[in-house]
């Protein structure tokens, strides 16, 4: 049994993050200031900024600041003239954004079981994800669903440069956020960066002329000075993430009701999301939330299965490795604000758990 002090391991970190008191939360503070003075909440020049921030950091030539993650997917498919009915192949363990924004897109969305590594997807457009901050690519036309996965590295190429284009979010819950909803797509493509940049804008060119219909998702000028000031921890986020997630890898390693993923040499791991398979899953999330770990299940259904896609006519057994792992995974918190003894006390907990 646990005999040391109950300790809370929180999985949400934003009052720390984003606290008025702390170095980042004044310097977010003394940027909006700046815009009150000016009032250039519309496109203004702190979107620019972000933009050419963002890009560099994802080694991308353009870098688009939409409304959010989804319509940055939505907007990549629009642009590259997606006709009605197009097959696009994802996976079926993915926020449900993924595939909502193909089905928007008028795209007709295509599941293929896990893992998605290096799949050969010639002939089809595809969208891999980058799942939990776990880079991966496709051999053909891909759309990176990048949306968890800033910083992270295929072969020390950045997540966002690897195919067609990419799109990223910046939900206050991701690596790289802001205070509400944002989004991003990068590409090294210029004539796909123009038409973005023309349909996040109503497909307005200038304040007068109308060039096509599109659609109202600007990135706010206000959350890119939170997204500009939040883009400049990078660095030590995803140092911090990367040494919790080795803490748990050390802690776990030998425990034989926990599995993790092999962790290859070719990539960057970013660890937006730590996740394990174990078993007794439930009764383990359980324990650990009574016991003041707060670990969650991201997602307890593959979207295969889900209400809003079965006429799709899929059903279970199609994917089996996505199945199982729904039925298994369990995620625990791994953001940078966690000490080392929190970690320690959340693996205690599982130890203890499994050996009682």
């Amino acid at each position: 049994m646990i005999t040391k002090a109950q300790m809370h391991v929180p999985y949400t970190y934003l009052t720390t993050e984003f606290s008025p008191d702390a170095a980042l939360g004044k310097r977010i503070l003394a940027g909006i200031a700046d815009e009150m003075r000016y009032g250039r909440y519309t496109l203004g020049p702190a979107v620019h900024e972000f933009e050419e921030a963002f890009a560099q950091v994802c080694q991308t030539k353009h870098a688009i600041g939409v409304g959010n993650g989804t319509d940055a997917l939505f907007l990549i498919m629009k642009a590259m003239g997606v006709e009605p009915g197009r097959v696009i192949a994802t996976i079926p363990v993915t926020f449900l954004a993924t595939v909502g924004a193909i089905i928007a897109a008028d795209g007709l969305p295509q599941f293929e079981d896990i893992p998605w590594n290096q799949r050969d997807s010639r002939g089809i457009l595809s969208m891999p994800v980058h799942w939990a901050g776990e880079p991966t690519t496709s051999n053909g036309q891909f759309i990176e669903d990048a949306c968890q996965a800033i910083g992270a590295e295929v072969n020390g190429r950045r997540v966002g440069s690897l195919g067609i284009a990419a799109a990223f979010s910046l939900h206050p819950l991701k690596n790289v956020n802001v205070m509400g909803d944002g989004g991003v797509v990068t590409t090294n493509d210029d004539a796909l960066a123009a038409e973005v940049r023309l349909l996040r804008n109503h497909g307005l060119q200038g304040r007068d002329t109308w060039i096509k219909p599109g659609y109202n998702s600007r990135l706010d000028t206000i959350q890119a000075v939170v997204g500009l000031e939040a883009l400049k921890e990078l660095d030590w986020v995803t140092e911090r993430r990367i040494a919790n997630a080795e803490r748990y890898d050390d802690g776990l390693r030998g425990l034989a009701q926990v599995a993790y993923p092999a962790r290859l040499r070719d990539i960057r791991h970013v660890y937006h999301l730590y996740q394990v398979q174990v078993e007794n899953r439930d009764e383990l999330l359980a324990y650990l939330q009574a016991h003041g770990v707060e670990a969650k299940v991201h997602y307890p259904t593959p979207l295969h299965l889900q209400p809003a896609l079965a006429y799709l006519g899929y059903k279970r057994g199609d994917f089996p490795n996505a199945e199982r792992f729904c039925d298994t995974h369990i995620s625990l918190p791994i953001h940078q604000y966690l000490t080392e003894e929190q970690i320690d006390y959340a693996l205690s907990c599982i130890h203890d758990f499994y050996h009682n």
